[in-house]
């Protein structure tokens, strides 16, 4: 099973289990190996493609109504404007007929279907004026979000909002954690093992990873306060609280490129891949792994920089 086969399989199949999810992950013909833009924990296969889909747009796990499963979003042209005009990129829910129907839609539309690695086909649509999309969409029945990377990070809280977040505190007992600390010094950012008592001492704070079951649970520490978050909002967090500025902006190239250990928050970086369709390429700059997003605009670049409290480098 290949990862576009994959998607026909969850689309005809709408939600289901994460056992189900991960029986049909097994089946795909990747390497079973770690993502190395994921530093946090070694990622399984099966891992590795859920945050794929996820960032692409095309799966939900862990929604409202799916909770401990997945469901499959409704098939949708997200659109956005360009120098040339504009293009939708599909995302959800996919049909054999429907890739058919889209790859031969006339009328000023041309089609684009690109492979890229551990997920599936990108797929773009471009035209020269916008009616020819919202038409298309139209007529086969897909959602079309329109300024659709502008329209998603407009509604998204910045990492200094803590309203949602659970208060937990760390796991005190359990021979089975693997525990590390966010460490921020000077230029270096990684992770230490820490101990379970070492984390759990009075004057710890920052974040910490407790990793159970290739399960990783993340809690960030700020005076006696003890919030369970996901990890790359802690990480977010501790830069800011230090004043640490790790985004770079290109503004002729349009390129935005941060630290691979640095991934934004889900939806944050939902908003960037929607620029181009293509997840950030990975790459070696300044001594270190970095991941750039294209077709970055300044107004997205700039409210990127808002909801992840950055100033550009």
């Amino acid at each position: 099973m290949t990862p576009n086969e994959l998607l026909l399989w969850l689309s005809a199949r709408k939600q289901g289990s994460w056992p189900q999810f991960r029986g049909a992950v097994e089946k795909l013909d990747l390497a079973n190996d770690s993502d190395e833009s994921e530093q946090d924990t070694k990622l399984p296969v099966h891992q590795r493609v859920r945050f794929n889909l996820e960032r692409l747009g095309h799966v939900e796990f862990d929604a409202a109504e799916c909770e401990d499963g997945w469901r499959v979003v409704p098939p949708a042209l997200a659109v956005f404007q360009h120098d040339n005009g504009f293009t939708g990129i599909l995302c959800g829910a996919r049909t054999a007929k429907l890739m058919q129907r889209i790859e031969q839609a006339a009328n000023g539309v041309s089609f684009e279907r690109v492979a890229h690695t551990d997920c599936p086909d990108v797929v773009r649509v471009h035209a020269a004026e916008m009616e020819k999309l919202t038409d298309l969409a139209q007529r086969e029945g897909l959602d079309c979000q329109l300024d659709s990377p502008a329209a998603l990070l407009s509604r998204l809280p910045s990492i200094d909002v803590v309203k949602g977040w659970r208060r937990a505190p760390l796991p005190a007992s359990g021979k089975d954690w693997e525990v590390k600390q966010f460490m921020v010094r000077g230029k270096s950012m990684k992770w230490r093992t820490v101990t379970v008592q070492e984390a759990n001492a009075p004057d710890a704070q920052g974040l910490f990873c407790f990793t159970r079951f290739q399960t990783p649970h993340y809690f960030v520490r700020e005076g006696r306060e003890t919030i369970a978050l996901p990890g790359a909002v802690g990480k977010y967090r501790v830069l800011s609280h230090r004043q640490r500025r790790v985004l770079r902006y290109d503004r002729r190239a349009r390129c935005l490129t941060l630290p691979a250990i640095l991934r934004p928050p889900f939806l944050t970086e939902r908003g960037l891949i929607l620029c181009s369709g293509f997840p950030p390429a990975l790459g070696f700059s300044y001594g270190r792994r970095m991941l750039t997003y294209r077709d970055i605009p300044d107004e997205v670049a700039g409210m990127t920089a808002e909801i992840l409290r950055q100033d550009f480098v």
